[in-house]
């Protein structure tokens, strides 16, 4: 029964229609004028609705899937009120309920509270009554949703936490063991691949099975010979650049104030140290063209150490007939010098997204060392990355190597290395 059936209420319920659950109300209502009626105002005020005849059937509803509100009926037959109302919150434990009575003694309502529902409407229904206790129930939902949804996203931020601190604790503890594990396959692998220790090992065995002997000496080829030559070469090179890396390590960063023009003046130097090897992959290199200039804090000479590497890098892994592009941006207080090259789409490459973090640990390669570089190298044994890094972060800065598409090129798979360097004042100079 209704005492007003008339549904054009006032329009100040559209400021609330923001603030409405996504989820729709439950009407649990066996009288079908009653949930005609409920379901129009429903809609009335934004929020969509189902029914469910009794209680069973709307305790059915609930295991199946999520409502913000329920509005119940507490005379039903099959499965009444009360009883859904004990049973919802084992299904729903952040059920919210309004109760439909026609008791309306002050005993009756304080019994139906104690059900634990959130609020109650007494039949037959005054429009107005109903229209502003769902709106204020429907209010209520979506606080408390929110409130729900801080909660849970605190508690993933004080659980990643949580984690963060023991993976740190559990790196601290076995630190040790982990690194030196790792190092030392790493270290293995590097030595295995392509010339050097590795190679040395390999001739010297083949050359100790196919010696002959010639009184108080022994006879090889000169093939083996020029090979183990080579070798040694190689040898002494990745000696050297371990020695370099070892001192830089143990040495100190000297930081004095230069303006940005004073780095960005080294890169033409460094791209035309490494001429022929652009040319002989027929790269068409675009420095960067920049207006204006930052003050930073930087070693010059170590930065261009740092330069040469990621160039060369840059410059071996590059596809033949591509761009090598240079830029420089300002972003969050950084200077940013970011290198891109256009890789070659090879079985290596493919590994690159699954390994791109790790590319920066000691002795890591993905890549096999490219033979015709290896003289041109400031360190190696896979430590150049290493040691871009180490060198940044002397210099409060941050490195980034990361995998990306270009999608105005046709050649899209590219690796862009970014060196980040604080700038001490953002105004031009």
């Amino acid at each position: 029964m209704v005492e007003h059936p008339n549904l054009n209420f006032g329009q100040n319920q559209s400021n609330s229609k923001l603030r409405r659950p996504k989820e729709p109300i439950l009407i649990v209502e066996d009288r079908v004028e009653n949930q005609t009626l409920l379901t129009a105002v429903c809609k009335k005020l934004g929020v969509s609705s189902e029914i469910a005849e009794n209680g069973q059937i709307a305790l059915n509803k609930a295991k199946e899937r999520k409502y913000s509100l329920y509005l119940v009926d507490l005379m039903m037959p099959v499965m009444d009120g009360k009883t859904f109302l004990s049973k919802i919150k084992e299904v729903d434990p952040h059920a919210v309920c309004v109760v439909q009575t026609a008791k309306d003694q002050n005993e009756d309502i304080i019994e139906i509270m104690k059900l634990g529902v959130y609020d109650y409407l007494i039949k037959p229904f005054h429009i107005e009554i109903l229209v502003d206790r769902l709106e204020k129930a429907i209010e209520y939902v979506y606080l408390k949703q929110m409130e729900l949804d801080l909660l849970e996203a605190e508690h993933r931020e004080l659980k990643s936490h949580l984690e963060w601190l023991n993976y740190k604790e559990s790196r601290r503890k076995s630190k040790e063991s982990n690194a030196e594990i790792h190092t030392i396959l790493n270290l293995q692998t590097t030595l295995n691949q392509g010339s050097g220790i590795g190679s040395m090992t390999t001739i010297i065995d083949s050359i100790n099975q196919s010696k002959e002997e010639m009184g108080d000496s022994y006879k090889i080829s000169k093939e083996f010979w020029d090979l183990l030559l080579e070798n040694n070469l190689h040898t002494f090179t990745m000696l050297k650049g371990m020695e370099r890396s070892v001192e830089i390590l143990q040495g100190s960063i000297n930081l004095k104030p230069i303006s940005s023009d004073d780095l960005l003046k080294e890169l033409p130097h460094v791209i035309s140290d490494f001429r022929t090897e652009i040319e002989s992959r027929s790269l068409k290199v675009n420095l960067p063209i920049v207006k204006t200039k930052v003050k930073l804090s930087c070693d010059l000479e170590m930065f261009k150490l740092v330069l040469k590497e990621v160039v060369l890098n840059g410059i071996k892994y590059a596809d033949k007939d591509s761009n090598f592009d240079i830029f420089v941006t300002t972003v969050d207080g950084y200077f940013c010098l970011s290198i891109k090259n256009t890789i070659r789409e090879d079985e290596y490459s493919k590994l690159l997204p699954a390994y791109e973090k790790q590319l920066v640990l000691p002795f890591f390669r993905v890549h096999p060392p490219v033979e015709e570089f290896y003289k041109r190298e400031p360190f190696s044994l896979g430590l150049g990355l290493t040691m871009v890094d180490f060198l940044l972060k002397k210099h409060h800065g941050m490195f980034f190597l990361r995998n990306a598409v270009d999608h105005t090129s046709e050649k899209t798979a590219c690796v862009i290395a970014e060196l980040f360097l604080p700038i001490n004042e953002t105004k031009d100079i």
